[in-house]
């Protein structure tokens, strides 16, 4: 590459600080696919070829091409698959925040593998009956005429566009609710045009058409919404304890029970939300996330966003600016549908680094255990975790 090289471009991806020319210099290197030789400052030349020659070998061997993708992957797996073979060198971060070494270290091994989570969801309908999405065809729906299915493909469920008498009719809509298990995704194109995609053990519940005045879903865990635009009918989503409203906008939702806070990303327009039965209400600007405390009365406190970061999973890829290898592991076990069987205390480590959403869970865990601090084991549906220092 001219311009730069590839390990000062990769460590200014990490750190977030590449240019939007810088970014695209880093792709085109990663798909050229030409020998080039890469500094790895931090590392001897016996260290940089022994962690070279074992994540390129994993990431050959682990990631099963015969598995079918959710979808078209985008710039995210060229620059994940670059990016993980450096993390282990100097650009991935461990801070080492508690250094007494276990009491014992175990011998743990990986006795099998599990493929990463791909498109899964039910249907609840408005009767209570319940239609399982994998692999189901228009056809399925055919005895159920009031659902109005446009199409149905891989991972994908659209509905017919809002009857133009449907913001008039008196009669209550019915509603339905999609929802994905652990290991799952899925998207949907509701009757207003607005597109949603659910993460792993996620839900959204919505009317068979949005009366008039409103269009009003409710969510559980992530989602990601790109709602179309009707000045006359304002978008509202009801996530736990927050409401918000948007007329157009693209922005995340991060609403999983078992987290602190309720956490929404504005990515594009303008969001208006507040807690549930408070009048205080916050805006919300393009780049900045809302952080609503759980169980509290308090506002949402307003932060700057890392939007790699957190539209990472709609984008095929796991990005972690910092993160605690806790909440990296939660995450971890809902996509791959395990258990996390801690061996001692929880270790209290930070990693930063890019992992491809498509990986296979074996090169997920070497990817975090080649950058020093932990060590993984495998049982069926079992994830141990130790750390080593």
């Amino acid at each position: 590459m001219k311009n730069e090289k590839p390990s000062l471009l990769i460590q200014k991806y990490i750190n977030g600080t590449a240019s939007p020319e810088e970014r695209e210099q880093l792709l085109n290197w990663y798909r050229s696919q030409q020998p080039e030789t890469v500094e790895w400052p931090a590392a001897t030349e016996t260290e940089e070829k022994q962690v070279y020659d074992r994540m390129l070998s994993n990431i050959d061997q682990h990631i099963d091409a015969s598995y079918p993708q959710p979808r078209p992957l985008s710039k995210w797996y060229y620059i994940a698959a670059a990016a993980a073979i450096f993390m282990v060198g100097s650009f991935a971060t461990f801070l080492y925040l508690d250094k007494a070494a276990p009491e014992k270290i175990q011998v743990l091994a990986f006795k099998n593998d599990i493929k990463p989570g791909g498109n899964k969801a039910i249907l609840k309908l408005a009767d209570g009956s319940e239609l399982v999405l994998d692999g189901a065809t228009k056809d399925s729906f055919a005895h159920h005429q009031d659902l109005n299915i446009a199409r149905i493909s891989d991972g994908q469920l659209a509905f017919d566009k809002q009857p133009k008498d449907a913001q008039t009719d008196s009669g209550a809509p019915k509603y339905n609710t999609i929802s994905t298990p652990k290991g799952g995704q899925y998207r949907i194109i509701l009757p207003d045009g607005t597109k949603v995609w659910l993460n792993a053990i996620s839900s959204i519940r919505f009317p068979s058409y949005f009366s008039a005045g409103e269009r009003r879903v409710e969510i559980t865990g992530e989602a990601y919404f790109e709602v179309s635009k009707n000045k006359q009918m304002p978008f509202r989503v009801i996530s736990g304890q927050q409401a918000l409203e948007v007329l157009g906008t693209k922005f995340n939702i991060n609403a999983y029970a078992n987290e602190p806070q309720i956490n929404t990303t504005l990515a594009e327009g303008s969001i208006r939300l507040n807690r549930i039965n408070v009048s205080e209400s916050s805006i919300l600007k393009p780049g900045e996330q809302a952080q609503l405390k759980t169980g509290g009365k308090l506002g949402a406190k307003i932060v700057p966003a890392d939007l790699d970061e957190v539209l990472a999973w709609k984008n095929d890829a796991f990005v972690f600016n910092d993160m605690p290898i806790t909440e990296i592991m939660q995450q971890i076990e809902r996509w791959y549908d395990i258990e996390l069987v801690y061996s001692g205390a929880k270790p209290n480590l930070r990693f930063t680094g890019i992992i491809p959403r498509s990986s296979n869970l074996s090169t997920f865990l070497k990817v975090l255990e080649g950058s020093g601090g932990l060590k993984f084991g495998i049982d069926h549906k079992k994830v141990f975790i130790q750390s080593t220092r």
